[in-house]
């Protein structure tokens, strides 16, 4: 399962860099993915980093369907 939230993290970057919105969704995917693993597997210092990162995702998704509608 870790990989699989590896690999949606990695291709929302692509996707983001790309310019593409749906690498936000493949992010947040990947960040719900990774707060299982970290609670099944009782690794809990893990969710410090992905909860707000699922935050920041969020953030940032907002901000570019704000920038579209001005555009």
């Amino acid at each position: 399962m870790d990989w699989v939230a590896g690999f949606m993290e990695l291709l929302g970057g692509w996707l983001i860099g790309s310019k593409k919105k749906i690498g936000f969704i493949s992010n947040f995917i990947g960040c719900i993915i990774w707060i299982y693993v970290s609670v099944t597997t009782e690794i809990f210092g893990l969710l410090l980093v992905v909860v707000p990162a699922l935050f920041v995702n969020a953030r940032n998704y907002v901000k570019w369907m704000k920038e579209d509608i001005s555009i």
